[in-house]
């Protein structure tokens, strides 16, 4: 059971990798992202519990063991204190986006939502001219490969139109515009 959960979710995260590195970041609606928050939170939460509970286990196997080395054991501890914050980011993410990608991609045609900008600040060598979109969860609301002369024109709670391929519940961004 565990390993269709895994195999699942490295499928999923396959595809928007694929999809990004293609220049067509998936964004789920905002609607679909405020009515399904709580059941994403949910999930996300009955998930880190177990995270947690198998990380314990083992620093507690660990810390047992009289021939454990210092850096299994930090290790151990890495994954109790940090592990749990990048399971729950992950999960979230993953229930928020698994099913309207997947309609995005099976069965979207042409299709245009508007978002709020969030925040135009930070770029990185992977993300250039990158926004976020206001009100998206972490790994869900962030748009890179915007042009230069674009992005200069974007600052935080202007509305965007975004369009590409997709339904009412999400997108994969090909082009953004400005509301006027």
């Amino acid at each position: 059971m565990i390993f269709f959960g895994v195999a699942g979710l490295a499928i999923h995260g396959w595809v928007l990798i694929t999809a990004m590195s293609f220049g067509h970041s998936f964004v789920p609606s905002q609607a679909y992202v405020s009515d399904h928050d709580m059941i994403a939170k949910s999930v996300a939460m009955a998930v880190t519990c177990l995270a947690v509970l198998f990380f314990c286990r083992k620093f507690v196997k660990d810390f047992r063991a009289p021939d454990t080395s210092i850096k299994a054991f930090l290790v151990s501890v890495f994954g109790v204190l940090v592990m749990p914050f990048f399971v729950w980011i992950i999960v979230r993410a993953t229930v928020l986006t698994v099913y309207p990608l997947w309609l995005a991609a099976l069965v979207g045609e042409d299709t245009q939502l508007e978002f709020s900008v969030g925040d135009t600040a930070g770029s990185s060598f992977r993300c250039q001219h990158k926004v976020d979109l206001a009100g998206m969860p972490i790994l869900t609301g962030t748009l890179c490969g915007i042009s230069g002369e674009f992005h200069k024109t974007l600052h935080r709670g202007i509305g965007v139109v975004l369009s590409g391929r997709g339904t009412t519940d999400g997108l994969f961004a090909v082009e953004i515009h400005v509301v006027h």
